[in-house]
């Protein structure tokens, strides 16, 4: 969620003479939940089944450097893959997943980039109300 003193300091050192009731009375009008659905629909989580090949790389090849009793995660955004994930990546070394920790892994990483994408969208919204 943005910051509504940072947005204001922003704002100002663009020229508005704006107030902080202002901004936060703009961001009041924001509904955060539905935003987050909306979002959340460009992305899609799966474990990886091993053996299908994966833009054009062999599955052989995909797991020279995975560790072996553990899971992958793939992210798409709009369809496209952008995140495969072959060990805990919150874990020093090649720690392996498994099924649930992969799919919470995920969705946490999902989480982080959905509100990234809504705060980048809302803080342009924003700063342009302001100016």
């Amino acid at each position: 969620m943005l910051d509504s003193i940072q947005l204001l300091k922003e704002a100002r050192e663009l020229g508005s003479t704006k107030t902080l009731a202002d901004v936060e009375a703009i961001l009041s009008t924001y509904d955060y939940p539905a935003l987050r659905e909306q979002e959340r629909t460009r992305f899609r989580v799966e474990l990886w089944d091993k053996v299908t090949p994966i833009n054009g790389v062999s599955p052989e090849y995909i797991l020279k450097d995975a560790p072996e009793d553990g899971e992958i995660y793939l992210v798409y955004v709009d369809g496209n893959l952008v995140y495969l994930q072959k060990h805990d990546p919150d874990q020093i070394g090649f720690v392996p997943m498994t099924p649930e920790v992969a799919l919470a892994k995920a969705n946490a990483l999902v989480d982080r980039l959905v509100e990234e994408a809504i705060d980048a969208r809302v803080k342009n919204e924003v700063l342009r109300q302001l100016l």
